[in-house]
């Protein structure tokens, strides 16, 4: 893995996959994977989030809710519920290997 700086200024980190291309990822998406890693081991955390991050009809999470309305303001998936996704694909990997 190594750093390097992108055209746009902000650095990115060039991660080589299994079929042998190599994936930029960038520094948000490699600190939410770090979050997952370290949630992973707290099962009980994650499969709550996972039960409480739904879409609701309209399609917008459930718990994620505009401050002092109750009202659910965001789009679902959202990110506490992707957070949760990794960290569950996560244990199950560790749990395979």
């Amino acid at each position: 893995m190594s750093t390097v700086v992108s055209t746009a200024g902000s650095p990115s980190v060039h991660m080589r996959e299994a079929s042998g291309a190599i994936a930029v990822e960038q520094p948000v998406n490699l600190e939410l994977r770090r979050l997952a890693a370290e949630l992973a081991p707290m099962v009980d955390v994650w499969q709550r989030l996972l039960d409480q991050h739904l879409p609701d009809l309209a399609g917008r999470c459930r718990t994620c809710t505009k401050g002092g309305t109750g009202l659910p303001s965001r789009p679902w998936p959202c990110s506490i519920h992707g957070i949760a996704e990794m960290a569950r694909r996560r244990y199950d990997s560790d749990r395979a290997s």
